[in-house]
């Protein structure tokens, strides 16, 4: 055959034009994950003291926060959020934690009568609320109560036909039933009462009552039990178990690796089995076709997941049959089969990768593919795949630990199929510490140096979170989630992981193989893409907080945007003063106002000519709900006797400590008017009742300021008050809150004299005796009628409460240099016997970790965990 010089040039042609655009591809791509990197999101992890608490014992932990990208502990948010949250989802607390020295570190009290039970944490910044709760840190965590013994509770279950009996029997301290209690029920599906009952205990201290079994699958269901009346007070939430049938119940889900089942594929397809409660569970059973002949024996393999494969036909029907006991079967079917499309097939085995497309019988190969791949949104794979070349291989080393998306585009970057693998890591330092030594010795200074440098042999300077505790009293969970798990696994994967921990725990094939079952039935969350080839749309909600800011907006009263107007800030508690005006919108801020614990402030507008002819908001956070993301599990609370006793005598030897769960007394009188009458023997001038009425008719439709310049011996000029003839303005009290003359005046200007219940002026001499020197004018002591909304009827006034950050208390470390400490009677029992958020390792790679020992350490158990500058992520366990 003779070709002619235009064939030869219109192969040319084709071939650049190819090459072209790959490479234009390629730089979209680029384009596409350099916009990502842009707006990082962040990941948080905390590394706490041991794995469960009990009652009057503090949370100790530390906060890793990294770029959720690169892995580097440098990152804008200078401020975490912690909720401890009960297994109803309610928030029993929400701490703010400033950063300091670098990091995130504190602990949280947990009061004596919290109720034992399951709880967890909820962890984050405002920055990651833009991502979604998904993105936040989870913890699950049990805590126990033996402080609070004056009431146990116990139920018990008996199965029925269609319900099941529930008997609840309530004890003292000395076991003895509780009679002639009357106690409410609730029956919690879904967050919504399914059944409610009333019944008084009998001579045993029970109540019974009957509830559905439920046949489907469904939410898990909780019994709450609150004392209504008696003289004590008491409530418990219960997790219902499975009963009846629901006990050999479970769900099969499937997940053909690539995405669909395609016809004339030999496919792999992964599936996973859970039970109604969201717990894995193991079965075994067949694929069956239409005909009902069997194809495959179909088992699980690792935490209710497995494998199985064949070559499905377009048209034909699939179907599992399976059975957890092998009598009890349920069938399943799968997803249809799909007669056009190309998907990817991955094996990642021993450091290499390989790659094969998966094409349906009568799909016909158009263009070039492509092979793409990034880790946590670092590009690092771009290989283009051809009718002539459908498959290849490349070696992990490419690839950054953690886990790497492999996507299968078209030519316009269109996204056709996925598939997650996992790299990994590798260790990158040295870490050199001695072995512990043997701790028999009470009361004795123990110290290991350690030494950390990288593989060239340069001191690697960090920060480290050290715990030590004794495995008789702390029994470790070496499954749970730890920081290299947090980071590499849990934070990017969609779905609950059961026992994550395990991954880590060895460099072996099974271990490899079960990482590929957890990546082939759990999607990739950290972001998604179906076009790769244009540029994501980043949505930004919330802002990276950097410092504490109070903003808000002013608008005209009628509408409209009220530019460059004068807003003022005052902070009684703070003795914070601020003036700043609105922008071109409208907008204004007070920025790098540093407070801690709840702050009351009051915010004044005005109209740039200076009249009250403006409407003030302020901005606030919506935070989201909780939401348990865990399965319910029922921990046998029995394992965990021996702990809360030890807890119960720590506390007992230092503060003897005991609960008993009084019901409160109903007081008559309000709150307020308590606090009121506390001053009445030191005021001076005190106006209520009808004094003060006919003093309300002489004002008219005026204000509680205006009230104030009808008293005798009161002066007011302008917003400046004088009582008494003092030279300098007293202070105010207005409902228990403390605030200086012009603020006081500026919030009292805003609500109606009717509003007023009572007044009381006091002189220089009796007001500097509650509130010190600032009072040497004397002081205003207002308080206002039930109801009164601080901030009264003026759009343009504001009083509001903020959330400042959280000081918490440092680790007792106790020391014994002298003989006088070594020799005390008093126990030293630890169940945390070191913890240091902050070992900072110094320009050599050196630190030291230092403590005396405890009366009762025997069998020491330590963990090492930290953050190196350039991303490594670091975990010792000893």
């Amino acid at each position: 055959m003779k070709h002619t010089p235009f064939v030869y040039l219109f192969l040319i042609f084709c071939m650049l034009s190819t090459g072209l655009h790959s490479q234009n591809l390629k730089e979209k791509i680029s384009d596409y994950f350099t916009l990502l990197s842009k707006y990082p999101q962040e990941k948080l992890y905390l590394h706490l003291d041991k794995p469960y608490y009990a009652a009057g014992e503090r949370i100790y932990w530390k906060g890793y926060l990294i770029n959720a990208i690169s892995h580097i502990p440098y990152t804008g948010s200078n401020f975490i959020y912690i909720e401890l949250v009960s297994s109803d989802d309610r928030i029993q607390n929400r701490y703010k934690i400033k950063r300091k020295n670098g990091s995130f570190y504190g602990s949280i009290t947990l009061p004596p009568d919290i109720p034992a039970g399951e709880y967890y944490l909820r962890a984050y910044t405002q920055w990651m609320m833009n991502a979604g709760d998904a993105y936040f840190y989870y913890h699950k965590l049990r805590i126990g109560n033996s402080l609070d013994r004056s009431i146990q509770s116990s139920i018990h279950y008996e199965g029925g036909e269609g319900q099941c009996t529930v008997t609840v029997r309530f004890t003292d301290e000395q076991n003895k039933p509780l009679p002639d209690v009357r106690v409410e029920n609730r029956i919690i599906s879904a967050r919504k009462t399914e059944k409610h009952y009333l019944r008084r205990t009998n001579a045993n201290g029970e109540i019974g009552f009957n509830i559905p079994l439920i046949g489907d699958m469904g939410d898990s269901r909780t019994i709450e039990v609150t004392f209504a009346d008696g003289p004590y007070q008491y409530d418990r939430t219960f997790h219902v178990p499975l009963l009846g049938n629901r006990k050999q119940e479970f769900a099969l889900s499937f997940f053909p690796e690539g995405g669909d089942l395609l016809d004339g594929c030999n496919q792999r397809v992964a599936f996973k089995a859970q039970q109604p409660d969201g717990n894995c569970c193991d079965l075994q059973g067949y694929l069956l076709n239409d005909s009902g002949d069997t194809i495959s024996t179909v088992q699980t393999e690792h935490d209710g997941m497995g494998v199985f494969s064949f070559t499905p036909s377009a048209g034909e029907k699939y179907q599992v049959t399976a059975s957890r006991n092998g009598s009890f079967y349920r069938r399943f079917s799968l997803p249809e089969v799909k007669s056009g499309g190309i998907q990817l097939s991955v094996y990642h085995r021993k450091g290499t990768v390989r790659y094969n497309l998966l094409k349906a019988r009568h799909t016909q190969w158009q263009d070039t593919l492509y092979l793409v791949g990034h880790t946590r949104g670092i590009p690092n794979v771009f290989i283009p795949l051809t009718a002539k070349k459908t498959f290849g291989q490349f070696n992990d080393s490419e690839l950054q630990e953690g886990i790497t998306e492999l996507l299968l585009v078209d030519n316009s970057g269109t996204v056709l199929s996925r598939r997650l693998i996992f790299e990994a890591p590798e260790e990158l330092v040295n870490f050199e510490m001695p072995s512990l030594p043997p701790l028999a010795q009470r009361r004795k200074l123990v110290e290991l140096p350690l030494c950390i440098t990288d593989k060239k042999g340069n001191p690697v300077e960090t920060s480290l979170s050290v715990s030590l505790t004794d495995r008789n009293v702390i029994t470790p969970d070496s499954l749970t989630d730890h920081i290299r798990a947090s980071f590499l696994l849990m934070s990017d994967l969609k779905g609950y992981i059961n026992n994550p921990g395990y991954y880590f725990s060895e460099r072996a094939l099974r271990t490899g193989y079960h990482m590929e079952l957890l990546l082939l039935t759990h999607g990739w969350s950290r972001f998604s893409h179906t076009d790769i080839s244009q540029l994501p749309t980043v949505r930004i909600d919330y802002l990276m907080e950097t410092k504490q800011v109070i903003g808000g907006k002013v608008t005209k009263l009628f509408g409209g945007v009220a530019k460059d107007c004068p807003v003022v800030l005052f902070a009684p508690k703070l003795k914070l003063t601020s003036v700043t005006n609105t922008d071109e919108k409208g907008c204004f801020a007070f920025e790098d106002i540093d407070y801690s614990d709840m702050v009351t402030f009051v915010a004044q507008a005005k109209s740039k000519a200076g009249r009250a002819t403006v409407t003030l908001k302020i901005d606030s956070i919506t935070y989201t709900q909780p939401a348990h993301p865990f399965p319910v599990t029922s921990e046998n609370e029995k394992k965990f006797d021996g702990y809360d006793q030890i807890v119960r005598d720590i506390h007992q030897n230092e503060e003897g400590m005991q609960v008993v769960r009084l019901r409160e007394v109903t007081v008559t009188a309000s709150e307020r008017q308590s606090a009121y009458r506390s001053y009445a023997e030191f005021s001076d001038s005190q106006y209520s009742g009808k004094l003060l009425e006919q003093l309300k008719q002489s004002v008219g439709s005026g204000s509680a300021f205006d009230l104030l310049g009808r008293l005798p011996r009161t002066q007011i000029v302008g917003y400046d008050l004088n009582i008494f003839g003092c030279k300098s303005s007293p202070v105010f009290l207005i409902d228990e809150m403390q605030c200086v003359s012009e603020e006081g005046a500026m919030i009292l200007t805003n609500i109606d004299a009717s509003a007023v219940e009572n007044i009381e002026l006091l002189r220089p001499e009796s007001a500097t005796l509650h509130f010190g020197s600032e009072a040497i004018g004397g002081a205003v002591v207002v308080v206002l009628k039930p109801g009164t909304r601080l901030g009264g009827s003026s759009p343009g006034l504001s009083l509001f409460t903020k959330q400042g950050y959280y000081e918490s208390a440092e680790f007792y470390h106790p020391v014994y240099e002298t003989s006088e400490p070594k020799e005390n009677d008093k126990p030293d029992i630890r169940t945390t016997v070191y913890w240091n958020p902050n070992l900072q390792t110094d320009e050599n790679g050196r630190a030291v970790i230092r403590f005396y020992t405890p009366d009762n350490l025997i069998d020491p158990h330590l963990i090492i965990e930290g953050v190196t500058a350039n991303g490594y992520l670091l975990r010792v366990e000893e």
